[in-house]
C-alpha cells in the first residue's frame, strides 16, 4: 500500500479526470479557432476567383450570344448561383452547428464525470456511447 487513504485516491483521481477533460475542452477550442480562421481565408479566397471567373464569363458571353439569349442566360445564372450560394450558407451552419455539438458532448461528459466522482450516480447509470 502506498500509505494513501482512499478519500485521497479519489481525490488524486478526480483531479486527474477533470485536468484531463480541460485538456481535451481545451484542445477542441483551439481546434475549431484554427478551423474558423482556415475556413474564412478559403471563402475570401473562393470568392475571389469567382468574382473573377464571372466576370470573364459575362463579357464572353456578351460577345457571343444574341441579345434574346442574354436575357435568358443572365437571368439563369442570377438564379443558378442564388440557389449555389443559399446551398453554401446551408452547409455552413451546419458544419457550425456539427462543431458546437462536439464540444458540448465533451463538457457534458466532464459533467459526468464530476457527478460519478462525487457519487450522484453510479456504475449503473453509465450507457454505452458510440
Amino acid at each position: 500500500m502506498t500509505g494513501k487513504t482512499p478519500l485521497r485516491d479519489l481525490l488524486d483521481t478526480l483531479i486527474e479526470l477533470l485536468f484531463v477533460r480541460f485538456r481535451l475542452a481545451r484542445i477542441e477550442f483551439i481546434a475549431q479557432k484554427e478551423r474558423m480562421v482556415r475556413l474564412g481565408v478559403l471563402a475570401l479566397l473562393a470568392a475571389a476567383l469567382f468574382f473573377m471567373a464571372f466576370v470573364s464569363l459575362l463579357f464572353g458571353l456578351q460577345e457571343v450570344l444574341s441579345p434574346v439569349a442574354r436575357v435568358w442566360v443572365f437571368f439563369g445564372l442570377a438564379g443558378a448561383l442564388l440557389l449555389g450560394m443559399l446551398w453554401a450558407c446551408q452547409a455552413m451552419v451546419n458544419n457550425l452547428a456539427g462543431q458546437r455539438r462536439f464540444l458540448e458532448q465533451t463538457l457534458k461528459d466532464l459533467q459526468e464525470d464530476v457527478s460519478y466522482l462525487r457519487g450522484q450516480r453510479d456504475m449503473s447509470d453509465w450507457s454505452m456511447k458510440d
